[in-house]
């Protein structure tokens, strides 16, 4: 094969190698913009179902909220209020500056929790507004008291009023 004909195949191989070449890298190319838009469309949907299942989790657990503080019987609402207003006698029987007492009053509070009945203590303090409540009910209970702190039957009524309404 004379040389002149070697040097063109060999040309031709080179332009040929060198085509494949540039055809394997625009193709390596394409699929690493075709991956990562695959990838990006995964994490899109990964996301938009990871949104919707917080979305669902939270509604579940608002409606079994609900459904627990439904369920409580009146009669454990009527043993807890019987509970608290048994324990703010006796905290009224401390005087104003025990329950004035921050520390005093929130001891008190915590006191009071763990004796109320297994059901309305599963709901949770925060669930209920429990604290938030025995502190309204101090301010509103004891607040006019002059002399001596006392709960009498309108605060009574008070007390059972504000119990009902953390169940709703």
């Amino acid at each position: 094969m004379p040389d002149d004909d070697k040097d063109k195949e060999k040309k031709d191989y080179e332009g040929i190698l060198e085509k494949a070449t540039e055809m394997g890298a625009k193709s390596i190319d394409t699929l690493r913009e075709k991956a990562s838009e695959a990838t990006d469309k995964v994490m899109d949907s990964a996301k938009a179902i990871g949104e919707i299942a917080t979305e669902k989790v939270t509604e579940a657990a608002v409606t079994t909220e609900k459904v627990v503080k439904g369920a409580i019987d009146k009669i454990v609402i009527t043993v807890a209020t019987k509970i608290v207003i048994s324990s703010m006698k006796k905290v009224a029987s401390k005087g104003t500056s025990y329950v004035s007492n921050d520390g005093n009053y929130q001891g008190f509070v915590d006191k009071t929790w763990e004796l109320l009945p297994l059901p309305v203590r599963l709901i949770g303090k925060d669930s209920l507004g429990y604290n938030s409540t025995m502190y309204l009910l101090r301010n509103t209970i004891f607040g006019n008291d002059d002399e001596e702190l006392v709960v009498d039957e309108k605060d009574e009524n008070t007390i059972t009023q504000n119990i009902l309404s953390m169940f709703k």
